[in-house]
Parts: structure tokens; C-alpha cells; sequence
């Protein structure tokens, strides 16, 4: 136990060392932690002025049918909610609809597969520490019987596609 003890305090009297040599080679120390921020606003927008930022804006939130009004108090356009995601899916003029369906799936996939990779990890550690099915929280159980309505309600709706 003593030779512990003096093995641990040679240790750290040998870093606490370290850290002062290093101390010592040190020339310069910088900190910006109390310096107030600059006033950079759009700092890394590609447009130069504050009207070509609210333009870009503005023309973003007409891609997807939103509404825009300027607020004259700041540098910001507030958008306010158009039409469904549906109506928004449906009416985007930038894709086909066999483009809008097949990048949707693509999405769809990847969404899925991150989902199954929590329950992959999910089912490992479950396996891991014994951990019964009886002993899960209520909202646990709950939550399980949604997602299983839920992978019934997507198998039907994949079916529908196919």
C-alpha cells in the first residue's frame, strides 16, 4: 500500500513538473472568452448585403409555398405556415412524380435503417443484461405496442405501393 502511495505521488509530482516546464516555454496566451462578439450578421452568407439575405430567404420559403412577410425590426423574414406537406410534396415543380416517390423512398430508407439500428442496439444490451420484458416501464410497454401498430400501419401502406 505505501509503495502504491509513493508510486502514485512520484506520478503526479512528475506531471505537475511537466505542466510547469511547459509553463515556462510558453510566450504568448490568448483568451476571447470575455470579448463581446462582433457585429457580423450573414457573416457566412454568400450574398454581400442585408436585402440579397432577405431575398435568398424569401425565395427559399416561396420553393415551398410558404408566405413571407418583412419584419422591419430586424434583419429577418418570418415565415408563416402555407399548405399541407402533402400540398407542398404534390406541387413542387422541381421533380417528377416518379422522382418525388423514389427520392421519398430513399428517405424512407434511411430513416428505417437508423431506426433498426437503435433496435439492434436496444436488443443487444436487453440480451446482455437479462433484462425481462416483465420488468420494462408501463410508457416502455406502451411505447412498444405503437411501434408495432406503427410497422403493421407502414408493411400495409408498402403493400398499397408495391
Amino acid at each position: 500500500m505505501d509503495n502504491q502511495h509513493n508510486t502514485l505521488k512520484s506520478l503526479i509530482k512528475s506531471i505537475i513538473e511537466e505542466v510547469l516546464e511547459e509553463e515556462k516555454e510558453l510566450t504568448e496566451v490568448n483568451t476571447t472568452a470575455n470579448i463581446q462578439g462582433y457585429q457580423t450578421p450573414h457573416a457566412f452568407d454568400k450574398s454581400e448585403d442585408e436585402d440579397g439575405h432577405a431575398k435568398r430567404i424569401k425565395d427559399n420559403a416561396e420553393v415551398f409555398d410558404y408566405k413571407s412577410t418583412k419584419n422591419e425590426k430586424s434583419n429577418t423574414v418570418n415565415l408563416k405556415e402555407g399548405r399541407s406537406l402533402y400540398h407542398l410534396y404534390r406541387d413542387h415543380p422541381d421533380l417528377t412524380p416518379k422522382q418525388k416517390i423514389g427520392v421519398t423512398m430513399r428517405h424512407i430508407n434511411k430513416s428505417l435503417t437508423e431506426v433498426e439500428k437503435f433496435l439492434n442496439v436496444a436488443s443487444k444490451f436487453k440480451n446482455e443484461n437479462n433484462v425481462s420484458s416483465t420488468s420494462y416501464w408501463k410508457t416502455t410497454s406502451k411505447y412498444l405496442l405503437k411501434l408495432d401498430e406503427k410497422m403493421q400501419k407502414i408493411h400495409r401502406k408498402l403493400k398499397e405501393l408495391k
